[in-house]
């Protein structure tokens, strides 16, 4: 009875958490900059006291790694050089923290294939940043490191596809292949578009951001399970 109604909570928890992140999109799609920062970090609680509620572990590393991607999103909101760079450091310490929790959740040993792997992300990344003009040298040497954190990512999803682990970690390979996404758009909108980006542009990476969210959690939540359920009974 309180497993069934743990999951009747988690359900309803859940459907709050998308209401509340297409009413976002919605606000971003009408530029209403008030719902947005109401909202933006709305979202993100929630699927903190989603987790509180799902998870049999309460890792303090997700409340943390979330915190620091709520945080990031509202600097996001602005297009303010300086604003923007604040957002990028503070992101920056969200990658890297979400690495290393992936890494101590997948305790992955043989690096040979996440060093195949990350080429074509560094390529893709590196040629985009290469051809972006007008960033300060502190923007720049951000986004170098930036660039190669989510090449971690991608490639963490990646190798894990190659090497037949998507069938144990399914929500991993959704993860690193939406955050390559949304960095895409995102990096497209601010340092190519940034005056000229279309209407779809930040609902759609809005729209990735709520999906990494998500597929983060899930991630997370499908490892503990199965740690769980591995675990020796005394």
């Amino acid at each position: 009875m309180i497993l069934k109604n743990k999951l009747s909570l988690e359900k309803q928890i859940t459907i709050i958490y998308f209401l509340v992140a297409t009413a976002e999109i919605i606000a971003e799609l009408y530029e209403n900059r008030l719902s947005i920062f109401i909202l933006k970090p709305l979202f993100s609680i929630i699927l903190m006291f989603l987790y509180w509620n799902t998870s049999s572990q309460k890792s303090n590393l997700f409340f943390v790694a979330v915190f620091f991607s709520m945080i990031t999103n509202l600097f996001f909101i602005s297009k303010s050089e300086e604003i923007l760079f604040i957002g990028l450091i503070i992101f920056l310490i969200y990658r890297i923290l979400v690495i290393y929790y992936i890494f101590k959740l997948t305790k992955i040993k043989d690096f040979i294939p996440l060093t195949i792997a990350i080429s074509p992300f560094l390529f893709v990344f590196f040629y985009l940043l290469s051809i972006c003009g007008g960033l300060s040298s502190n923007s720049y040497n951000i986004l170098i490191v930036q660039n190669i954190l989510i090449s971690i990512i991608g490639a963490m999803a990646l190798s894990r596809y190659v090497m037949n682990d998507v069938h144990k970690y399914p929500w991993l390979l959704v993860f690193g292949l939406v955050s390559v996404s949304q960095y895409f758009i995102v990096f497209v909108e601010k340092y190519y578009l940034s005056d000229l980006a279309p209407p779809s542009l930040r609902p759609l990476a809005m729209v990735l951001n709520i999906g990494v969210y998500y597929a983060f959690y899930k991630f997370v939540i499908e490892i503990e399970q199965s740690t769980t359920i591995c675990e020796p009974k005394n």
